[in-house]
């Protein structure tokens, strides 16, 4: 499918120069356009592709991991307006999160286009029905999964099933509808999934297309959270079924290596029930995970990102001989023979110095004294060319994994409770943990709390904790605030220059590579980034002043003010979109 995204698509095109102020419609003269595009099936394919790669840019690029990883607590980066999500300060002046509305919105836009303007285009050319219902099958389930994120951020949105009738004016601008309540986004999205899942095939020709599963397993993960948000025991009921369908009828198998799942080489392998298909190439068809998790020059082409690791709250949560860590985010004396390759691979060092001349350092310490290593494959020596120039990498943004449908299964076995004995569902989890030589097995009693830190050491870096969180919440909102507030986030490492006597040791002393006073993890101390005592370093509570404080406020992002200044009716009290 890949090769087919790469196909022009005028409709593509016409998204590609929307302004925010279109950011809820495709101008309906692409309905002209379409009685001369929509000509045949393969046209039908090209188009429909599309949902799957550069109509995500906007959301995937930075948005999805500062709203699923940083301001759940996972990531640490606290420069300029990305760092607003990490310190709970994002605003609705904020750049990404704006970035996030309308690119979700985009995706919307895309997907009504292909849901009402190709039908009857491509059937007065002669396309067979068949074709034209999986088509919009396809597209009324990305559309459901983008609202899924929309109104997990934002809680309350428009609903826009068709924007050409919404338009009063005449201007395909001024689409200007109340927001809808959160129990209809959920309803609405769950018809969209039902719909899919009883049209879409089990399998497609082109590996990446959402399929029958993809649906059913989104319709867990949306009845787990609406159970949740309303507290309906029927929603999980159905959720646990979905989730046993797919892991039980589907044939589908967890991937067998973590240490390659997120590498281009597990593309849309059975685990990968719904991905942002990436590709080199071009600006936005790629992944950017690369680029914006990568350390440094030695392992990467381009690269921002030095100053973004693994929380020290994250690194916690994983024990000594947990084989997942190391695929999760590197750290001191980590070696990995894919990265680096023409230097014989890649070892980690807390500073790596110039070995001809030491008071070069190539690579710094972070607060974190770790780095991200998920979805880092290095440069394109490394990997066959699957690294471009232009922030582009081709592995796949998993959306949704078949071990996540595993986990759902057990959330839902837990129904309105807080906790499982059911050994089902722990066994699902433990074929998760296995997979990942997690070093352990659950049994017993799985409390909420156990599973969400189950998810979150599973899903690091993948954009799901905050989601996770957020259903937590509204299970138990004083637990799930009280479990944000205990990842002491303004906690840092830092040397420690009090307690290390330097002496009259030269550079190379301080600095070499192997066993220099910079990568002895016995020369940093763990502090507080804001202190009443400047001069007091460790982590004393009573000198603590933590300036990351989640309240019940904090759960859902303000509505971006560029969109509320276009469209003040979205300040107003959200409406039902259903009459019955």
């Amino acid at each position: 499918m890949k090769k087919m995204i790469k196909i022009f698509s005028v409709i593509v095109a016409a998204l590609a120069t929307m302004g925010c102020d279109d950011f809820l419609t495709v101008d309906p003269q692409d309905a002209i356009v379409a009685e001369n595009y929509y000509t045949t099936e393969e046209r039908v394919r090209q188009n429909t592709a599309s949902l799957y790669s550069r109509v995500w840019w906007d959301f995937h690029c930075q948005f999805m991991w500062l709203a699923g990883d940083e301001l759940a607590g996972d990531l640490y980066y606290t420069y300029d307006a990305e760092g607003h999500f990490y310190y709970n300060k994002v605003g609705a002046g904020n750049s990404f999160n704006n970035n996030g509305w309308t690119g979700l919105y985009r995706v919307i836009s895309y997907a009504n286009s292909i849901i009402n303007d190709m039908p009857p285009a491509a059937s007065a050319n002669g396309v067979g029905e068949q074709i034209i219902s999986k088509a919009v099958a396809e597209a009324r389930f990305v559309r459901a999964v983008a609202y899924y994120y929309i109104t997990e951020c934002w809680d309350e949105a428009p609903i826009i099933e068709n924007a050409a009738e919404k338009i009063t004016s005449g201007n395909p601008s001024d689409i200007f509808v109340n927001k809808h309540t959160k129990s209809s986004i959920y309803r609405f999205i769950c018809e969209d999934l039902e719909f899919a899942a009883g049209i879409l095939p089990e399998t497609d020709e082109q590996a990446g297309r959402a399929t029958k599963w993809s649906a059913l397993g989104m319709l867990a993960r949306a009845y787990v959270t609406r159970g949740a948000y309303e507290s309906n025991a029927e929603y999980f009921t159905k959720a646990k079924e979905y989730a046993r369908q797919v892991i039980e009828d589907s044939g589908l198998a967890l991937y067998p290596d973590y240490s390659t799942m997120f590498d281009v080489v597990a593309d849309n392998s059975p685990e990968s029930l719904f991905a942002i298909q990436t590709m080199v190439g071009e600006y936005s068809a790629g992944s950017s995970r690369n680029v914006n998790f990568s350390r440094g020059s030695r392992i990467a082409d381009q690269t921002w990102g030095a100053g973004k690791g693994p929380t020290i709250s994250l690194q916690e949560q994983y024990s000594a001989n947990d084989g997942r860590r190391k695929w999760v985010y590197m750290t001191h004396g980590d070696y990995y023979p894919n990265l680096a390759v023409g230097d014989g691979g890649y070892t980690y060092y807390f500073v790596y110095c110039d070995p001809a001349d030491y008071e070069t350092q190539i690579e710094s310490a972070s607060e974190m004294l770790a780095h991200i290593k998920k979805y880092v494959i290095g440069k394109a020596a490394d990997n066959g060319g699957q690294v471009g120039q232009n922030q582009d990498a081709a592995n796949n943004i998993y959306l949704l994994r078949l071990s996540d449908v595993y986990f759902l299964y057990a959330e839902a076995t837990m129904g309105t409770s807080m906790s499982t004995t059911d050994q089902t569902a722990l066994g699902y989890i433990n074929q998760v943990l296995g997979r990942g030589n997690a070093g352990y097995e659950l049994s017993g009693t799985l409390t909420y709390e156990q599973l969400i830190r189950e998810r979150r050491k599973e899903f690091a870096f993948e954009s799901v904790s905050w989601f996770d969180i957020r259903r937590y919440y509204y299970r138990d909102s004083e637990a799930a605030i009280a479990y944000l507030n205990d990842m002491k986030r303004d906690r840092i490492y830092s040397f420690d220059w009090d307690n290390i006597d330097t002496g009259s040791k030269t550079g190379e002393e301080l600095r070499n590579t192997t066993d220099g006073l910079f990568n002895d993890r016995d020369n940093y101390v763990q502090s507080w980034e804001t202190r009443v005592d400047a001069t007091k370093t460790t982590p004393d509570e009573s000198n603590r002043v933590n300036n990351i404080v989640f309240t019940e406020a904090s759960m859902t992002m303000s509505l971006p003010s560029e969109v509320t200044t276009q469209a003040p009716v979205l300040l107003e009290d959200a409406v039902d979109y259903y009459n019955d």
